[in-house]
């Protein structure tokens, strides 16, 4: 298997660009999603979770988004800067938007299912 060099004189390896959300947990498995009481909060979105996952690889990440301008949006740009990804072109949005949520139900170890919020989500 060939792997993909980096120059390691640029300043980024990679540049990402799409949606974040805030995913949502429940703490107890196996339970109905409408019995849940206790949540576990986790960054979401595929771009943002590769760009996590990259940074935790020791790559030069960047990220091209728009968050909501509130604490979600500030728990997301606070995650990405401890993980050493550069949040310079994440922008808050000014019309009230929010940050996309998803609530996951894990139903048994095989099978799960996901409720998302994305009304006028605060997206690219």
């Amino acid at each position: 298997m060939k792997y993909i060099e980096f120059d390691s004189s640029k300043k980024y390896d990679l540049i990402l660009l799409g949606r974040i959300a805030v995913d949502l947990n429940p703490v107890d498995y196996y339970c109905p999603l409408n019995e849940s009481t206790t949540f576990k909060r986790y960054l979401g979105g595929s771009p943002a979770n590769i760009a996590v996952g990259l940074a935790r690889l020791g790559k030069k990440c960047g990220f091209f988004a728009r968050v909501s301008d509130d604490q979600l949006g500030t728990f997301v740009t606070d995650f990405f800067e401890k993980e050493g990804i550069d949040t310079s072109r994440v922008k808050r949005c000014e019309n009230g938007e929010k940050i996309g949520l998803t609530f996951t139900e894990i139903k048994s170890e095989t099978e799960s299912s996901i409720v998302m919020y994305r009304n006028d989500a605060a997206d690219l």
